[in-house]
């Protein structure tokens, strides 16, 4: 955490940022250079920590208890494991303080830009989900499902993709061709991209024909045609909460391991006008 010296506690509370000031990183496949670990380090430059990144290729066991035991002996005071669904595993055989990534609430940011497009008058909305095996595209599913159960909504079947453009535009060229297809909540904004080129080519304009939300609001989301509106994941306010579970975890306090930062619905115009208009 950022020094203090004023007070007579300064000093001891500069010689306690030494003694933590490097924290471990354990990163995961993809993990190793996504955005998750990007907001990390801008938030470590601020609050002047330094990280160690141990990344492993392969996501084994034996592969993410030896980098624990490896930062353990670099001296690191904590480590942050970008994959939350490795802690339990490797709390109980960790010397030193463990968290997980905070992360942006993915539940309450599906169902945001779900009620948004029920907002525009549409009778319900279809979903272009991610892969079904992972935890994000379970939970933006889920709260796109029960915001619609809420609302007394019919269910469309999910259009499931890879999170890749490409899934969007096979998924957008299926949906092209059903009857009622009005909005879509896309689970990644990359697959949002595919799905509007699709609905391009088959003649349906967004947002004339049809309004698409994405998540995750990629840097080129502004730019696409048309620019997408999409749920906004705020990574270095993430990493920052991160930083301060760890932090007081190391100071041996009993805080959540667990943190989420809040979605913001972005809108642009891929679902500002109306439909039809």
């Amino acid at each position: 955490m950022p020094v203090d010296d004023a007070g007579p506690d300064g000093p001891l509370r500069a010689r306690a940022l030494q003694r933590r000031g490097t924290l471990g990183v354990i990163a995961t496949g993809a993990s190793a250079s996504g955005p998750v670990l990007h907001g990390l380090r801008a938030a470590a430059r601020e609050q002047q920590y330094v990280l160690s990144v141990f990344s492993v290729s392969v996501n084994s066991g034996a592969a993410v208890l030896a980098a624990v035991a490896g930062l353990q002996l670099q001296g690191v005071a904590g480590i942050v494991v970008l994959d939350g669904h490795l802690l339990a595993e490797l709390a109980p055989v960790a010397e030193i303080p463990l968290v997980p990534a905070a992360s942006t609430d993915q539940y309450a940011g599906a169902r945001r830009a779900t009620e948004h497009l029920l907002e525009l008058g549409h009778p319900t909305v279809w979903h272009l989900g991610g892969p079904e095996e992972g935890p994000v595209a379970r939970a933006r599913e889920r709260g796109w499902r029960e915001t619609l159960e809420r609302h007394g909504a019919e269910i469309p079947p999910v259009v499931r993709g890879d999170w890749s453009a490409r899934s969007g535009f096979r998924a957008g060229q299926s949906l092209a061709v059903e009857s009622g297809v009005g909005a879509v909540f896309s689970a990644n904004d990359h697959m949002a991209l595919g799905l509007v080129a699709a609905f391009a080519e088959a003649g349906m304009r967004v947002p004339r024909d049809a309004h698409v939300v994405g998540f995750d609001d990629v840097p080129e989301a502004a730019y696409f045609a048309p620019p997408l509106t999409t749920v906004r994941q705020d990574y270095v306010a993430a990493g920052r909460q991160t930083l301060a579970t760890l932090a007081a975890r190391i100071d041996g306090l009993a805080v959540p391991a667990w943190g989420t930062v809040e979605a913001e619905l972005v809108v642009r115009e891929s679902s500002r006008c109306l439909k039809g208009a």
